[in-house]
């Protein structure tokens, strides 16, 4: 495990495994630390997820997997100490509980079938409950983070020395799984002429999801789509000035 801050750093990172997920061509590094450091830097949740998810896309993980945010404390939720981890136990609960983190990173998703319930019975169930009532965050990358270039996988290869990897099953294109290239975000009020005209575009899938801050709209609009899609989403989102300033686009890369 890793207990990580939140720092501003200039350029590129290189990192060692297992931080090299965590490193990004942004203006943020998730720097390790022997030690709870002082506090160095704030952030919302849904500004820490967004950095998370452009690193190691939730679209690029298999279609069986369960990855990004899987536990969200009510908002508003700053974020100030990370714990890193492989997989999520009691033990490194209570570490993170005990050491005041925020969001707790892990490899593998602790939440992987749906639960049914949450009790303090069955220990993933009572992992469920004790991070909600801590005010923990959780988050998972998992086979996201496999498929990136230079990610777990290409890790891993490089420990049988020099070798030719090659994807099991290789994309052709630069797309999402589902045929995909583009996620088009938008933070705060959408009209709603505007969005059933979006919504109406072939080659689009809109989904909308509860606000994670504040000072914001009262959802975020997430559209998947072509790139021929994309282009006409962006013409109707322009008319609205305030409504296009609150739009961030992430490509897509398989």
């Amino acid at each position: 495990m890793l207990r990580l801050l939140l720092q501003p750093i200039e350029g590129v990172l290189e990192a060692p495994p297992p931080c090299r997920m965590l490193c990004a061509r942004p203006l943020w590094l998730l720097a390790a630390s022997p030690r709870w450091s002082p506090l160095r830097l704030v952030m919302d949740l849904s500004s820490v997820v967004s950095r998370l998810d452009a690193l190691a896309p939730p679209a690029l993980a298999e279609s069986w997997d369960n990855v990004g945010l899987l536990v969200e404390p009510t908002p508003p939720h700053q974020v100030r100490r990370i714990l890193l981890t492989n997989d999520v136990t009691e033990e490194v609960l209570e570490e993170a509980l005990g050491g005041g983190a925020h969001l707790l990173l892990s490899y593998h998703p602790p939440i992987f079938k749906p639960l049914k319930r949450l009790t303090c019975g069955p220990w993933k169930e009572r992992l469920m409950v004790r991070a909600l009532e801590g005010r923990l965050a959780v988050y998972s990358p998992h086979t996201a983070c496999d498929a990136l270039a230079n990610g777990v996988n290409a890790w891993l290869g490089r420990a049988l020395g020099p070798c030719v990897s090659v994807p099991l099953r290789p994309s052709t294109a630069l797309s999402h799984p589902g045929g995909y290239s583009h996620v088009l975000e938008v933070r705060g009020d959408l009209p709603e002429a505007m969005l059933s005209r979006v919504s109406a575009l072939q080659g689009a899938c809109v989904r909308t999801y509860p606000l994670r801050g504040q000072d914001q709209g009262d959802a975020r609009v997430r559209l998947s789509c072509s790139q021929k899609a994309l282009l006409q989403a962006l013409a109707i989102l322009k008319e609205d000035p305030e409504v296009y300033k609150g739009v961030e686009l992430l490509a897509l890369q398989k």
